[in-house]
Formats: C-alpha cells, sequence, structure tokens
C-alpha cells in the first residue's frame, strides 16, 4: 500500500490533503522516507532509460528518412519547407 501512496505522491497525483498526510509520515516514519526516496531514483533512471531509448529510435528514423537514396524526393521535400524561410 506504501507503494502505491509513494507512486501517487511523486507522480503528483494525489489530492492536496493526501498529500500533506503523506509528506508528514515521510518526516517521522525513516523507512518510508528511505523507500521514498529509492522508488523516486528507480522512477528517474527509468524515465532515462526510456528518453535514450526513444532518442535511438528517432535516430533510426533520421538514417532511414535522410540518407537512404530511395527517399532522397521525401528529404528534398521537408528541406525545401525550412529553405522556403
Amino acid at each position: 500500500a506504501d507503494t502505491i501512496q509513494t507512486e501517487k505522491y511523486l507522480r503528483g497525483a494525489l489530492s492536496p490533503e493526501n498529500s500533506l498526510v503523506f509528506e508528514a509520515r515521510l518526516v517521522v516514519d525513516g523507512h518510508l522516507r528511505r523507500n521514498a526516496f529509492w522508488q523516486a531514483q528507480v522512477n528517474r533512471l527509468t524515465r532515462l532509460y526510456h528518453r535514450k531509448q526513444l532518442k535511438a529510435e528517432v535516430e533510426a528514423v533520421h538514417q532511414k528518412l535522410f540518407h537512404d537514396p530511395g527517399r532522397a524526393h521525401f528529404r528534398d521535400s521537408i528541406t525545401s519547407i525550412f529553405n522556403d524561410y
């Protein structure tokens, strides 16, 4: 139950009243405070990992669209959009 509550707190999904109660619990409960800290770290690392994966996928699409000779027409169309400005 604390894990779910912590996740909701970290995502900002708790009501203001429940957030205050949770924050008060963090002050008095060292175990909850440590678990919340590590849960926040796991969330952060997960976001970074997915961000890195997304960047790699976007780069692969970019390489395919802009460096494949068979897609020269597409590349020229996109380039012309920016050349007009």
